[in-house]
Protein backbone atom coordinates (compact mmCIF):
# COMPACT_ATOMS: atom_id res chain seq x y z
CA UNK A 1 0.00 0.00 0.00
CA UNK A 2 1.07 3.66 -0.81
CA UNK A 3 1.94 5.67 2.66
CA UNK A 4 -0.40 8.70 0.97
CA UNK A 5 -3.89 7.92 1.01
CA UNK A 6 -5.08 11.60 -0.47
CA UNK A 7 -4.59 15.24 -0.31
CA UNK A 8 -6.17 16.71 3.05
CA UNK A 9 -6.05 20.09 2.39
CA UNK A 10 -4.77 22.26 0.26
CA UNK A 11 -4.38 26.10 1.24
CA UNK A 12 -3.43 29.51 -0.08
CA UNK A 13 -1.77 32.55 1.01
CA UNK A 14 -3.77 35.61 0.58
CA UNK A 15 -3.34 38.72 1.45
CA UNK A 16 -7.11 40.44 1.64
CA UNK A 17 -8.95 37.67 3.27
CA UNK A 18 -12.04 39.05 2.61
CA UNK A 19 -11.81 39.18 -1.12
CA UNK A 20 -10.01 36.29 -0.95
CA UNK A 21 -13.12 34.68 1.15
CA UNK A 22 -15.75 35.99 -1.47
CA UNK A 23 -13.86 35.20 -4.65
CA UNK A 24 -13.83 31.28 -3.61
CA UNK A 25 -17.14 31.57 -1.80
CA UNK A 26 -18.97 33.14 -3.95
CA UNK A 27 -17.57 33.43 -6.90
CA UNK A 28 -16.12 29.74 -7.55
CA UNK A 29 -19.04 28.50 -5.57
CA UNK A 30 -17.70 26.92 -3.05
CA UNK A 31 -20.32 28.39 -0.61
CA UNK A 32 -19.93 28.83 3.18
CA UNK A 33 -16.90 27.92 5.05
CA UNK A 34 -16.48 25.30 7.96
CA UNK A 35 -14.33 27.91 9.81
CA UNK A 36 -13.98 31.48 9.42
CA UNK A 37 -11.96 33.14 11.10
CA UNK A 38 -9.56 36.33 11.02
CA UNK A 39 -6.32 34.19 9.66
CA UNK A 40 -7.91 31.01 8.26
CA UNK A 41 -10.90 30.13 6.31
CA UNK A 42 -11.65 26.67 5.55
CA UNK A 43 -13.90 25.31 3.00
CA UNK A 44 -14.84 21.70 2.74
CA UNK A 45 -15.19 20.30 -1.15
CA UNK A 46 -17.81 18.31 -2.73
CA UNK A 47 -15.90 14.38 -2.13
CA UNK A 48 -16.67 15.46 1.59
CA UNK A 49 -13.11 14.69 2.50
CA UNK A 50 -10.92 17.62 0.80
CA UNK A 51 -10.41 20.83 2.36
CA UNK A 52 -9.53 24.16 0.43
CA UNK A 53 -8.51 26.97 2.86
CA UNK A 54 -7.05 30.54 2.79
CA UNK A 55 -4.29 31.36 5.29
CA UNK A 56 -4.19 34.93 5.95
CA UNK A 57 -0.65 35.63 5.57
CA UNK A 58 1.13 39.65 4.58
CA UNK A 59 4.36 37.38 3.39
CA UNK A 60 4.20 34.13 2.44
CA UNK A 61 6.93 32.15 4.27
CA UNK A 62 8.89 31.43 1.14
CA UNK A 63 12.21 33.74 1.53
CA UNK A 64 11.66 35.70 -1.39
CA UNK A 65 8.09 37.06 0.34
CA UNK A 66 5.71 35.61 -3.37
CA UNK A 67 2.60 35.49 -2.24
CA UNK A 68 0.69 32.61 -4.31
CA UNK A 69 1.83 29.30 -3.27
CA UNK A 70 -0.37 26.56 -2.39
CA UNK A 71 0.54 24.22 0.30
CA UNK A 72 -0.25 20.53 0.03
CA UNK A 73 -1.15 18.47 3.52
CA UNK A 74 -0.71 14.48 2.26
CA UNK A 75 -2.83 12.81 4.48
CA UNK A 76 -1.20 9.21 5.67
CA UNK A 77 -1.41 6.15 7.60
CA UNK A 78 1.68 6.02 9.75
CA UNK A 79 3.40 10.07 10.36
CA UNK A 80 6.11 8.82 12.30
CA UNK A 81 6.66 6.35 10.24
CA UNK A 82 6.59 8.04 6.69
CA UNK A 83 8.28 10.87 8.24
CA UNK A 84 11.32 8.69 9.43
CA UNK A 85 11.46 7.51 5.62
CA UNK A 86 11.30 11.17 3.84
CA UNK A 87 14.45 11.72 6.65
CA UNK A 88 16.40 8.85 5.21
CA UNK A 89 15.97 10.04 1.92
CA UNK A 90 17.32 13.40 2.90
CA UNK A 91 14.11 15.22 3.25
CA UNK A 92 14.18 18.92 4.90
CA UNK A 93 11.40 19.04 7.50
CA UNK A 94 10.41 22.05 8.73
CA UNK A 95 9.10 20.43 12.28
CA UNK A 96 9.08 16.78 13.05
CA UNK A 97 5.56 15.25 13.71
CA UNK A 98 3.44 16.75 16.25
CA UNK A 99 0.13 16.25 17.99
CA UNK A 100 -2.04 19.61 17.38
CA UNK A 101 -6.03 20.22 17.28
CA UNK A 102 -6.54 16.29 17.73
CA UNK A 103 -4.33 15.26 14.90
CA UNK A 104 -0.69 15.00 13.88
CA UNK A 105 0.65 17.05 11.61
CA UNK A 106 4.94 17.31 10.18
CA UNK A 107 6.10 19.58 7.61
CA UNK A 108 8.70 19.58 5.42
CA UNK A 109 9.99 21.06 1.98
CA UNK A 110 10.40 19.57 -1.83
CA UNK A 111 13.53 20.07 -4.20
CA UNK A 112 11.81 23.78 -4.56
CA UNK A 113 11.66 24.66 -1.34
CA UNK A 114 7.98 24.64 -1.45
CA UNK A 115 6.27 23.29 2.04
CA UNK A 116 4.18 20.27 2.06
CA UNK A 117 2.56 18.62 4.96
CA UNK A 118 1.85 15.40 6.29
CA UNK A 119 -1.13 14.81 8.15
CA UNK A 120 -2.74 11.57 10.11
CA UNK A 121 -6.14 11.79 11.93
CA UNK A 122 -6.38 10.76 15.26
CA UNK A 123 -9.03 8.53 16.62
CA UNK A 124 -11.29 9.99 18.57
CA UNK A 125 -10.93 8.65 22.06
CA UNK A 126 -7.17 9.22 21.59
CA UNK A 127 -7.64 12.59 20.71
CA UNK A 128 -8.69 13.93 24.13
Amino acid sequence: MHPIRRINTIFVYVRDMAQAKHFYGETLGLGQPLIDSKFWVEFKLADGDTHFALHHSEKHPRSDGALGAFKLSFEVHDIQKFAAQLKERGVKFHYEPRKEHGFWLAEFEDVEGNALRLFQRVPHAAAK
